[in-house]
């Protein structure tokens, strides 16, 4: 009785069927190469069906390429069963190679359209396995349109692969960074050390700071952080020297938590290692205007006791574009994603990566992405190892010395 792996009369590749073919010249049933190949399609083609919704959300560009790729991908994989001609294979090496292409320019110069254009993305588990089974279908692909290829038969084989190729993309559509997968090409939150350059940020995604890979901030911003700080001429370093010490003198009038919650301030989120305590409260600035050093969204402290210190303060701005802020090139300000708010409190550290149902259970409100931030350490004996603007601080640790959290970003034991 013949099976699914035996279906019967299938063209060889590269002899189109015509009235002068002999028996010897066909082959029958498909080959093991056609199962693997197309099973390799169908896994591509699936990832990239599943990815599709969480890249709409970033870009429309975007998620119409994805749901292109995977629809591509399916027809030929289809193709590739029951109609192995020539051109199909020739087909699935080009669109193979188109893919490989576009994920290459993504993770290095960035994409020329979408709403992350000219921005290079993070690798993830989930992309780079996803683009070795199309790297593996262009060597398979060019290989069928060998007739010795074609000839192999083997039933036992081709379960095995169809089997484990289908295990692999179940695997990758239920991996973490599957969950949103956008934001975690897109973004990547946490600290990253000032001396780890923007390749490698963009190579293996950021790190905390006890380098473990992170996910939330715009991987965009992180990247620009990563830059060394670019010289300053005379006039701008004149100018941001100004700035710094009005910051500072902001920062000085509340010297301990005990005296900004007098001041009628409040905590939002508690205290994470690398970015403090942040306390927000009457008078906060820089949602829009001019930037004014004297008017910062947040008081960051060392800790949420009454006698913790001020260590920095953090800057916000709304817009599609980062504001001017501080004089110069090296202030650079950052976006975060999955923010849990009630109000305008965040009720999570930052860089929790929170996700929505953990959002809901506190009554929270899910917010994808924020405005732009910055923050600015110019308290005395509190700057940063990693510039003064950087986004985290790595002299801020939690009590037992280290930064070791739990899932939402609050050190661990407390």
């Amino acid at each position: 009785m013949a099976t699914v792996l035996d279906r019967p009369t299938v063209e060889s590749i590269g002899h189109e069927p015509s009235a002068r073919s002999s028996g010897a010249d066909r082959l029958t049933g498909i080959g093991f190469m056609q199962w693997l190949v197309a099973s390799l399609l169908v896994g591509a083609g699936a990832v990239h069906f599943a990815m599709a919704p969480s890249h709409f959300g970033e870009s429309t560009a975007e998620g119409v390429g994805f749901l292109v790729a995977a629809w591509l991908q399916i027809l030929l994989a289809v193709a590739v069963v029951f109609r192995p001609a020539r051109r199909v294979a020739i087909a699935v090496v080009a669109v193979s190679a188109a893919c490989i292409a576009a994920w290459v320019v993504s993770r290095t110069a960035g994409l020329p359209f979408g709403a992350h254009a000219g921005h290079a993305e993070s690798v993830t588990i989930v992309d780079g396995v996803t683009v070795t089974m199309e790297a593996a279908t262009v060597v398979l692909a060019a290989m069928m349109l060998s007739r010795a290829v074609l000839r192999f038969r083997s039933n036992g084989m081709a379960l095995v692969a169809i089997v484990g190729v289908l295990a692999l993309t179940s695997a990758l559509i239920g991996a973490p960074e599957a969950r949103n997968h956008a934001a975690a090409a897109h973004g990547v939150h946490g600290v990253h050390a000032r001396g780890t350059t923007a390749s490698s940020a963009a190579a293996t995604g950021p790190t905390d700071l006890n380098g473990h890979h992170i996910h939330g901030v715009k991987a965009q911003d992180v990247a620009a952080e990563a830059q060394p700080d670019k010289p300053l001429d005379p006039n701008t370093r004149a100018v941001l020297q100004q700035q710094l010490v009005l910051a500072r003198a902001t920062a000085m009038r509340y010297p301990t938590v005990a005296s900004v919650v007098a001041a009628g301030y409040h905590v939002i989120g508690g205290f994470g290692p690398g970015s403090g305590a942040h306390y927000i409260g009457g008078g906060r600035g820089g949602f829009g205007g001019s930037f004014d050093p004297s008017k910062p969204l947040a008081l960051i402290y060392d800790g949420t006791s009454p006698t913790s210190q001020i260590v920095g303060l953090m800057y916000y701005a709304l817009g599609n574009t980062p504001p001017e802020g501080f004089a110069g090139p090296n202030d650079h300000w950052h976006r975060h994603s999955n923010v849990c708010l009630k109000g305008i409190d965040v009720l999570f550290p930052p860089d929790s990566d929170v996700t929505q149902a953990q959002c809901a259970s506190v009554g929270g409100s899910f917010m994808n992405i924020t405005g732009w931030m910055v923050h600015a350490w110019v308290v005395p004996s509190w700057d940063s190892p990693a510039g003064v603007f950087s986004h985290e601080n790595p002299n801020l640790r939690c009590a037992d010395g280290t930064f070791n959290t739990d899932t939402i970003g609050r050190c661990q034991g407390t």
